[in-house]
Order: C-alpha cells, then sequence, then structure tokens
C-alpha cells in the first residue's frame, strides 16, 4: 500500500514536472514571438520615424525656399535674420534691399521669360556673394532681394552695393540693367524686421537718377519727407476738385518780330498754408506716384478751356505748348484722351504744341516711336523738350516726326560762356534747322542771351527776360500790350556752307547721331 502510494505521488511528480517542462517551452517559444514582434514593431516605427523626418524637411525647404529661384524667402529671412541677431549680441548691422528698377521695360524688351532669367540672375548672384561672406540674404518677394550685412561702416557696405551691381549689370550686353538699393543701418534689433525692410524700400524710392547714383541711405529726414510726401499725394484728389492747381502761361517769343507766338502751360498749386507752391516742390513726388496722369489731364483740359474762352471772346487764340510726361509713352489711352478734350472744345490740333521730354525719348523703345509717330499722324505739333538736358543724341533730329526742338536752359547756360560752347550751340542751331525744325531756346535772362541767341539763329525764347509764368489774365495784359519791341537781333541764320570751316566738329557730332 505504501510503495503504490509512493508510486502514484513519483508519477504525478514526473507528470508535474513534464507539464512545467511544456509551458517552459511554450513561454520561451512566446517571448521569441514577443521579441521578434517587438523588433518588426521598433523596425517599422523607425522607418515612420525617418519618414516623418524626412517629410518635416521637405516641408521645411519649400515653407523657407522661393519656388522660383530657390534661395531663403522672406519666411526664411526673418528667422535666420532673428537667430543671427541673438547669437551676435555685440554685433552691429545693415540691411541692404536691392531690386532691378526697370525689369518691366526688359521684360516688354526681350520677353516675359528673359525677365524671369534676370530675377533668377540676381539670385544667384546674391547668393554667391552671400554664400561667400556668410551673410543671410533671401529673395524676399517679387522683384526685391535683401541681405544684412555684418558692421555698419559706410565704405565697405558700398563696397557690397558695388559688387553686386557690377554683377548684375553684366547680365545683358545690349541692355543695361539698372539695380536700386536702401540701405538701413539696424540701430533697435528688437524692432520688426518688416519695419527696416519698409525703411529699405522708402530709401529705394528716393533713387533719382541710378545711372549717376543707384542707393539711398535711410534717415529720419526720409522718413518726414515721405510722410509730408503722402500727405501731400492723399491731398491731391481734392485739390483736383477744387480746382487747387492753377495754369499759368510763360510766353514763347519770335526773336526776329519779338511778338508772343505761343506760350508754355505751367501748373501751379495752390497750397493751404503755404500759398502758391511751384511745380518743384510736387511734380517728381507725382511722377514716382503715378499721380502725374491725373495731373496732366486737369491740365490739358486747362489748356483747352482756355482757348476755347479766348475764341469765345473774340480773342485771337494763342498756341499753347502742353507737357507729356514720360509715363504716357507705355500705351496710347492718353491720345484718344487728347482727341476727346479737342473734340469736346472744338479747338483746332494745330493750337496745341505737344512738349516731349528728352528723357522719355532718347531711352524710349518701339513702343514710344510708334506712340510719336501716332501723334503726328493725330495731327499735333511735336517738341522735344529740354534738349540738351541728357545725353542729347542727334538722332532723335531725324528719328523722330518733330516740328520743334526746346534746347535746355541748363545746356544752353553751360555753352553759352565760351566760345567753344557758341560753337557746338552754332552747330546744334544749324543741323536742326537744315532738316527744317524750328529751334527754341529756354531760361533766356539777360539781352545779352538774347543777342547771342539772335546771332545763332534760334527762332523763339523763353525765360524770365520777357515775363516769367503768370496766371492766365495777367498773360492776357502782357500778350496784348507785348506787341513789339525796339530791340531786335540779327537776322542771320547759319548753313552748312557757313560752318565749312571747322570740319573736325561738325563729324564728332555727326558721330553721335
Amino acid at each position: 500500500m505504501i510503495i503504490f502510494i509512493f508510486i502514484v505521488i513519483v508519477i504525478a511528480l514526473i507528470c508535474a514536472l513534464a507539464y512545467y517542462i511544456s509551458q517552459l517551452d511554450l513561454y520561451k517559444s512566446y517571448d521569441s514571438y514577443r521579441a521578434g514582434e517587438m523588433e518588426k514593431l521598433r523596425a517599422e516605427l523607425d522607418v515612420e520615424h525617418t519618414i516623418n523626418t524626412e517629410t518635416l524637411q521637405k516641408l521645411n525647404k519649400i515653407a523657407y525656399t522661393n519656388p522660383i529661384t530657390k534661395i531663403g524667402n522672406m519666411d526664411y529671412f526673418l528667422d535666420a535674420a532673428t537667430k543671427q541677431f541673438s547669437e551676435n549680441p555685440n554685433e552691429v548691422f545693415t540691411l541692404i534691399a536691392f531690386n532691378i528698377q526697370n525689369l518691366d521695360k526688359f521684360s516688354h524688351l526681350f520677353g516675359p521669360t528673359e525677365g524671369d532669367n534676370v530675377v533668377l540672375h540676381a539670385a544667384h548672384t546674391l547668393r554667391d556673394i552671400g554664400q561667400k561672406t556668410r551673410q543671410v540674404f533671401a529673395h524676399v518677394y517679387s522683384n526685391l532681394f535683401c541681405m544684412i550685412v555684418k558692421g555698419q561702416d559706410k565704405e565697405l557696405v558700398l563696397e557690397q552695393v558695388e559688387v553686386l551691381t557690377q554683377q548684375l549689370q553684366s547680365y545683358s550686353e545690349n541692355f543695361t540693367l539698372l539695380p536700386t538699393f536702401g540701405i538701413y543701418y539696424i540701430k533697435d534689433r528688437h524692432q520688426p524686421l518688416l519695419d527696416m525692410i519698409n525703411s529699405c524700400m522708402l530709401a529705394q524710392r528716393f533713387v533719382k537718377n541710378p545711372q549717376a547714383c543707384n542707393y539711398v541711405i535711410y534717415s529720419e529726414e526720409l522718413e518726414s519727407n515721405f510722410r509730408q510726401n503722402k500727405r501731400m499725394s492723399q491731398e491731391m484728389e481734392d485739390a483736383l476738385e477744387q480746382h487747387k492747381f492753377l495754369m499759368y502761361l510763360q510766353p514763347i517769343v519770335d526773336l526776329r518780330t519779338f511778338r508772343i507766338t505761343s506760350a508754355e502751360a505751367l501748373v501751379r498749386w495752390d497750397y493751404p498754408g503755404k500759398g502758391i507752391l511751384s511745380p518743384y516742390a510736387f511734380i517728381p513726388l507725382f511722377e514716382n506716384t503715378n499721380l502725374v496722369q491725373k495731373l496732366d489731364y486737369y491740365m490739358w483740359e486747362e489748356c483747352l478751356k482756355a482757348l476755347r474762352r479766348w475764341i469765345d471772346n473774340k480773342i485771337e487764340p494763342t498756341p499753347i505748348a502742353m507737357n507729356i510726361s514720360p509715363i504716357h509713352f507705355q500705351n496710347t489711352k492718353f491720345i484718344d484722351h487728347l482727341d476727346y478734350l479737342c473734340d469736346h472744345y472744338l479747338i483746332d490740333k494745330k493750337m496745341l504744341i505737344l512738349e516731349l521730354p528728352e528723357r522719355g525719348i532718347s531711352d524710349g523703345d518701339e513702343q514710344t516711336k510708334k506712340i510719336i509717330q501716332q501723334l503726328k499722324k493725330h495731327g499735333y505739333i511735336l517738341c522735344i523738350d529740354n534738349y540738351g538736358s541728357m545725353n542729347s543724341p542727334l538722332n532723335l533730329l531725324h528719328d523722330y516726326p518733330i516740328d520743334r526742338i526746346k534746347i535746355d536752359r541748363s545746356f544752353f547756360n553751360k555753352n553759352s560762356d565760351s566760345e567753344e560752347g557758341m560753337s557746338i550751340l552754332r552747330y546744334l542751331v544749324a543741323m536742326a534747322k537744315e532738316v527744317g525744325l524750328t529751334v527754341i531756346t529756354e531760361g533766356v535772362e539777360t539781352l545779352k542771351q538774347t543777342n547771342l541767341l539772335g546771332e545763332i539763329g534760334s527762332d523763339m525764347a523763353q525765360g524770365y527776360f520777357f515775363s516769367k509764368p503768370v496766371d492766365v489774365r495777367e498773360f492776357d495784359s502782357l500778350n496784348h500790350s507785348m506787341v513789339k519791341r525796339v530791340y531786335q537781333s540779327n537776322e542771320y541764320y547759319p548753313t552748312f556752307e557757313d560752318l565749312e570751316k571747322d570740319l573736325d566738329l561738325i563729324a564728332f557730332m555727326l558721330d553721335q547721331a
């Protein structure tokens, strides 16, 4: 019995041991399975993490990169500049912003694709310089690029401007790109960077002649002028409605008879608290903001009204010379407006002389030429105004269907004090008359100058020697009384036969055509 019980216990122990061993194998198998699954899961998580990291990097690249030029954009610039400021607490910085001022004209001449290539060239130029000097740079938007330079030494800053200018202008041999720069010395690095960029853009607006000087450094005085200009721009609309812009007329006198043959219409602004403002106080501002187009339309109508008033009152009308701003050379819309005014006021177009500024013609393209040809076809008398104020290529005298040239005051004054200068004036007048043009000289202030003009054959003159610009009422009185002066100039009109003694000068001037 005891033996039986012992055998039963042994068998039970053996069974328990066998069960334990089987369970142990099961646990081991499960642990192995679980370890395998964990490895799989870990591997999947690693892959997913890698994918998420790569995706995040791609998204960041997209978010901080300009899609066209592939360099940093505005968001990148803001972050990178903030980081640079924080990492260099004792350093001072300068912000430089620039764009290509005549990019639209380039795109118009060579096509939008070439215009995009210019932007790419600007971006690559900025990238090469920025990477070499380890500066923060970006293509902020459209045609605007920015760079932050360490230090505020003017010479070093302008050196960067010069390098960028040279690289940008090397793009085309057939067209001179005109980059303009705004420079802002950063005084408060906690100031919003967008405000700094706006200050640079404001400075850019004050670049008058990028071929002579293509940068302006921001100052508080600049800001003050801008605010005043902005206020004047906002007041312009009201001033037009209230007829605060006044038409003044300056006589143009025939140098043989000393009679008033025509008058140039000049604008004045009756500005509250400041009196009558000269156009020099607001025309440059309006040209920069395109408000000059509205002002031109207003002044043209004032001219037509004056002509109509003279005719209605049985007064012999005096032809009026009206200024045409360069902005109108962009399309033919203004020609339709001129035609409408002439039809509305029943004025013969021969009573109008359109003064086309030399600066708008000398840099003109085929579009400009077509517009001038169309003006001539419509029956208007055309005059190149301020001739001699720029490069004054002689081909203007024969490439455009013009009737008159008006020699610029500065060109006349510069050349009237020397024998060599007088020779240049004499030949210019002779050439103009050889191709059938009427010659007018402005800025005449003395009897001596009047004598000189008579001797070299200028047809007409305009200036304070005869009369300052006056309002219409005073002009009517002046026109009535100024029938003839005692003095008359010599009636000498040189031709090329008279000038054969100086063939070298003739050849030189013809080479400029």
